[in-house]
């Protein structure tokens, strides 16, 4: 790739934070052959207690030209000698991968990617409401990221304003597990160069203002092992959906990984609040359109915009896997209530999900599928840094409790 004079070798945390590199693009190739070393311990994010040497190998099939000169380049971590480092989330969902060739072969995942675009002070850029016709910073925001991704090879499948007031929704076509990950960051990072440009700001906080709609993550995972031709479910893939029920409250942890999580989850009719599938359902943790024949998916929809893109992916085949291995079996669906689960109405038995990030992160850890599915630094990590914010969020007195309590006692 010819005029290029920098290259940008961009990775992430455990907490799925984008950290980056900057390498001269004379030195690619050298790099390339053999890595370059940074101080590993930005990969421990907040539960940084020690510095460790280890190396960026750049995924050379990921260079894109960026502009000005600039190209971007996805990295793996590697240890000093070259291997995979397994603590680094893009090789635990490779390792995953390989490991689950039946089932990941001719697997494709596309993203419905939720965010609001604010002003300068925190605002939300208009008061719009769903699939509303609209124009001014969030319609160009849309469009100008939307454009940027496709110039690097990310396929974008459409977008449209949410129900949120500044709230808006991208759509990512279909990946294979790796690449879809890799193109989540990509899509993060692009839509906040958007809103700089225009002179606004990109939040994916799963819920910004009580209220208002949260933002999700939602992922559709198609494969001919999963999905007849009809848009129904095999039975492997009757088994793959039970799997992500089995294991809901454990995947919690990983698809809704902060304190923020839990106020989107069982806010309404728009989010899940219990471990049910349906066919048309909003409020199904896990939903199957099979009357939309080859277009058909199995939708996870617990996830939101602040999960490891890489993490959340590997937890949902192992999820599945585990309840294919296990010839689990998901029951009828539940779709009494279009509008949001009614419990009194469901003939399934209810299985809440986590009601808080502590909760979550104790049913990860209880949970030995999901568990011995990642290195063991790397679950420590991500369990700790997640258990050093669910304390300070109890630390912190809120305007709530100012406003509720300062004048009675």
């Amino acid at each position: 790739m010819t005029g290029l004079q920098w290259i940008q070798l961009s990775f992430v945390d455990v907490f799925g934070m984008t950290n980056s590199m900057m390498l001269p693009a004379g030195r690619f190739e050298e790099v390339s052959r053999v890595g370059v070393a940074f101080d590993g311990s930005a990969l421990e994010g907040r539960a940084r207690h020690f510095e460790s040497n280890l190396r960026l190998w750049p995924d050379g099939a990921t260079l894109r030209e960026v502009g000005d000169g600039l190209g971007r380049v996805v990295c793996n971590v590697r240890t000093p000698q070259g291997e995979p480092w397994p603590g680094d989330p893009r090789t635990a969902l490779q390792i995953v991968v390989d490991g689950l060739d039946q089932l990941s072969s001719g697997l494709t995942i596309s993203t419905e990617l939720e965010f609001y675009v604010l002003d300068l002070d925190g605002e939300p850029v208009d008061r719009a409401g769903y699939f509303d016709d609209v124009g001014g910073i969030g319609a160009q925001v849309l469009r100008a990221a939307g454009d940027a991704l496709t110039a690097r090879g990310c396929e974008v499948l459409s977008g449209h304003h949410e129900a949120g007031p500044g709230q808006y929704e991208l759509d990512l076509g279909r990946c294979a597990p790796v690449a879809a990950a890799d193109a989540i960051v990509l899509a993060k990072e692009t839509i906040r160069a958007a809103c700089a440009a225009f002179g606004a700001v990109a939040t994916f906080m799963p819920l910004p203002f009580a209220g208002a709609p949260g933002s999700g993550l939602h992922l559709h995972q198609r494969s001919p092992f999963l999905l007849e031709p009809s848009g129904e479910l095999t039975p492997n893939g009757s088994s793959y959906v039970a799997g992500q029920l089995a294991h809901a409250s454990g995947l919690c942890a990983i698809a809704a990984p902060t304190v923020n999580s839990y106020r989107r989850l069982h806010a309404g009719p728009e989010a899940p609040g219990a471990a049910i599938w349906g066919h048309e359902s909003r409020a199904a943790l896990v939903r199957v359109g099979t009357d939309l024949g080859s277009d058909a998916s199995i939708e996870f929809r617990a996830s939101d915009t602040a999960a490891n893109a890489y993490l959340l992916i590997a937890a949902l085949l192992v999820a599945g896997a585990a309840g294919i291995s296990d010839g689990l079996q998901p029951g009828p669906p539940s779709d009494e209530s279009i509008g949001g689960y009614d419990v009194g109405a469901s003939t399934q038995r209810y299985v809440s999900l986590p009601r808080s990030l502590d909760e979550a992160l104790d049913a990860l850890q209880a949970d030995d599928v999901l568990a011995d599915a990642f290195d063991s630094t790397l679950l420590m990590r991500l369990v700790d840094g997640r258990r050093v914010e669910a304390e300070d969020f109890r630390a912190t007195v809120s305007e709530w409790e100012r406003e509720r309590y300062s004048g009675e006692l």
